[in-house]
């Protein structure tokens, strides 16, 4: 997983001092090439693996570290919902936040931040996050989610709950859940 984390690091550096720095022989900056992937550079990383840590929770002392195969012990299912990002429906694998929060002692009243690999951070109440059966999304359409479209592993929620409407909320490419 420390491998893959380091190329998307390294890409996504790679990338920005492309955008930043590189001009053209006129001294102008070029502007950069628009993408039509919602979740940004369309670079290919290869998935990790079915024993790979994808994800550390932390609840003060205790932490508890997931693969896939772990997450899939918990008991996943699969749900269909209006992804907001590329306005499609999409069909994800889907281990609920509930057992997770559960598997790790986080109370409903916990504050709870969520961190995907990129460092974007989204913060709330760890009930407000089950009360909207909050997901952690870990393949789509049965395989695995890539890293350059939100992946390997990430949060949505099902249509018509209260953070469906919040983007926000849906962390791409989660990293780590921690309360704060």
């Amino acid at each position: 997983m420390k491998q893959h984390i380091n190329r998307l690091l390294i890409i996504s550096l790679a990338t920005l001092l492309l955008v930043a720095g590189v001009s053209t022989s006129d001294g102008a900056t070029p502007k950069p090439t628009p993408t039509k992937n919602p979740y940004g550079s369309s670079v290919a990383i290869d998935p990790p693996r079915p024993n790979d840590v994808v994800l550390t929770v932390t609840n003060h002392s205790k932490v508890v570290r997931f693969t896939f195969n772990s997450l899939r012990k918990l008991g996943s299912t699969q749900v269909t919902v209006y992804e907001p990002f590329v306005k499609v429906r999409q069909t994800f694998t889907v281990v609920s936040l509930a057992k997770i929060f559960k598997s790790a002692n986080i109370s409903s009243t916990a504050k709870v931040s969520t961190d995907a690999l990129n460092d974007y951070i989204y913060t709330n109440i760890a009930k407000n996050f089950t009360d909207s059966q909050g997901q952690l999304a870990i393949a789509r359409f049965g395989g695995p989610i890539p890293y350059d479209q939100g992946g390997p592993i990430r949060l949505i929620f099902p249509d018509k709950s209260k953070l469906s409407k919040n983007l926000d909320a849906w962390n791409w490419s989660l990293n780590t859940i921690t309360v704060k």
